[in-house]
């Protein structure tokens, strides 16, 4: 407690605060899954269940966070989640914020294990490592996410024509590292011709990676024109938002209890309770400089700025997506267009698309393998097994302008 002798303790903790008025992302990293996912003999190059099963977790941090994470995308297996610039979670600490979002996303990914991979037990606890970065200004919060999804792009290109390479064309996984030493995206993509993959008809999750977002289909009392969130879009609300919520419950009382210390009513809480929120608006205010009646003002200031913004958002539809957020058409504001069409994007390093593979015999065991897994799940009424093909998941047009309004 504050008042013991002990307390001193305390004066060894570094204040990890970040800067106010600034946008956070956390991006998360699977530790040793090259082994993890040998372990649990995941379909090459990408095992769809695998990546549905990372963007469960992600929704259930989505809906945890409601006010405070605003978007995310997710690749393989990392994952990367936008604080808002006003977010007021764990009074903006750095490790509090870091070990939250990592903390949650592993409890949701081991617990929805079982309906991803029904008859494949955990052979051991997966881990995760996380990250936070600080960045200034919408613009450079954009070309972050484009970073990402370049990168979705070059790593999925040269896996697949590495997997392609070794089960298709019998090469070892040394002797397709070789092959594909100093190769540039064009020669990656002769390759695939040659095992008949067209890269460019490849699953979009796969290529293009998975965009999470919260989008509002009803904006100051009047409907606007959701063609592209509207019957798609409660489709990805079952298996969305949804199955995240039914994963640990209400995203909004939840929540409350992620906010470090809120000023909640006194009348109701315990001494103990009291006691411990004293003891931290103490600390508090001792490393702002500040006096502990101003720092329990703040606290209450920030969490009603919170339940209003809650409030307000009660209309936002989590919404999952697989489309191009490298172009300026998912980031403004216009009239929702048709499913986009699946076209490569030019990055850096050549070409960013594809997913279908070719009728090769040792990808019919991986595609066999995966369906046999899809006709174990047991699914929620109205769920599709195969979420990541619906319709409603590459309408992306104006469904990230909601991501940086206040």
């Amino acid at each position: 407690m504050a008042g013991t002798k002990f307390a001193y303790v305390r004066n060894f903790e570094l204040p990890d605060a970040v800067l106010p008025s600034t946008y956070m992302v956390v991006r998360i990293d699977g530790k040793g899954f090259h082994k993890f996912s040998k372990a649990h003999a995941f379909a090459k190059p990408n095992d769809p269940l695998a990546l549905e099963l990372m963007n469960e977790a992600a929704r259930h941090v989505m809906a945890q966070l409601k006010g405070q994470v605003t978007m995310a995308f997710g690749e393989s297996d990392e994952y990367s989640f936008l604080l808002r610039r006003d977010a007021t979670l764990y009074s903006r600490r750095t490790s509090k914020i870091t070990t939250h979002i990592v903390s949650l996303f592993t409890s949701a990914y081991v617990f929805s294990w079982s309906r991803f991979f029904p008859t494949t037990p955990l052979q051991y606890p997966p881990t995760f490592d996380g990250r936070l970065v600080v960045y200034p200004s919408t613009e450079i919060v954009r070309d972050y996410f484009k970073w990402r999804q370049a990168d979705t792009h070059i790593n999925n290109l040269y896996n697949t024509t590495f997997w392609a390479l070794v089960l298709q064309g019998g090469q070892t996984e040394s002797e397709a590292t070789e092959t594909l030493r100093g190769t540039f995206s064009r020669d990656k993509h002769e390759i695939l011709w040659r095992f008949g993959i067209n890269y460019d008809r490849l699953e979009a999750m796969f290529r293009k990676g998975t965009t999470l977002v919260w989008y509002r289909s009803v904006v100051e009392g009047s409907r606007t024109s959701t063609s592209s969130a509207s019957a798609g879009t409660k489709a990805d609300a079952i298996e969305g938002s949804r199955t995240s919520t039914s994963t640990t419950g209400s995203g909004t009382g939840t929540e409350a209890d992620a906010i470090e210390e809120t000023s909640s009513s006194t009348a109701r809480q315990g001494v103990g309770q009291v006691d411990a929120q004293r003891e931290t608006l103490e600390d508090e205010a001792a490393r702002e400089g500040i006096t502990p009646a101003h720092a329990a003002k703040r606290r209450a200031k920030a969490e009603k700025q919170r339940r209003k913004r809650l409030e307000s958002a009660h209309d936002l539809e989590l919404v999952t997506l697989h489309c191009d957020i490298i172009g300026d058409a998912f980031w403004s504001i216009s009239a929702p267009a048709p499913a986009e069409v699946d076209e490569p994007v030019e990055t850096g390093s050549g070409t960013a698309t594809g997913t279908k593979t070719g009728s090769d015999a040792s990808t019919t065991v991986v595609v066999d393998d995966v369906q046999r897994r899809l006709n174990l799940q047991e699914e929620p009424d109205g769920a599709t097994r195969e979420p990541w093909r619906h319709p409603s998941r590459t309408r992306c047009s104006g469904m990230g302008s909601f991501v940086f309004l206040p």
